[in-house]
């Protein structure tokens, strides 16, 4: 029995080294929820917030460019109609003069330029308000008399 007890206090006195296990095997493994973390929450934001600030700022400019585009078919419009009473008014009707349009901030000047016997040459100036500020376009025709 004293060497039993030798050999247990023996072992006692050993220095034990200590065990290296996997760290998957010794800790219990973690389990993940099921959703998304509060960082993909915010990417997935940030890239909403970038995508509609593109699209608010595509519509804008597509409205403007609408705007833009129907004040140049009314000034179009409204040359090709002064044009046409011009000419059916005959060479010794047509004269010179001014028309303003309020609701579209279009103004208009037509210029009697040529009188000949065979003709009358007209320039037609339009002014509106667009975009980048004064727009001004002038248009000269030859009206047969």
């Amino acid at each position: 029995d004293d060497a039993v007890a030798e050999g247990v206090a023996d072992l006692a006195l050993v220095p034990t080294t200590p065990r290296v296990t996997h760290p998957a095997s010794s800790i219990a493994t973690v389990r993940r929820s099921p959703g998304f973390s509060i960082v993909e929450v915010l990417v997935a934001l940030m890239l909403v917030t970038i995508g509609l600030l593109a699209v608010a700022g595509s519509s804008a400019l597509a409205l403007r460019t609408s705007l833009d585009a129907g004040r140049r078919r009314h000034a179009a419009h409204r040359v090709a109609s002064r044009l046409s009473s011009l000419e059916a008014a005959g060479c010794a009707g047509v004269t010179s003069g001014y028309a303003a349009d309020t609701a579209l901030q279009l103004t208009e000047r037509w210029t009697v330029v040529v009188r000949s016997p065979a003709y009358v040459i007209v320039a037609d100036s339009v002014t509106w308000l667009g975009p980048q500020g004064v727009v001004h376009r002038t248009l000269t025709s030859a009206l047969p008399c």
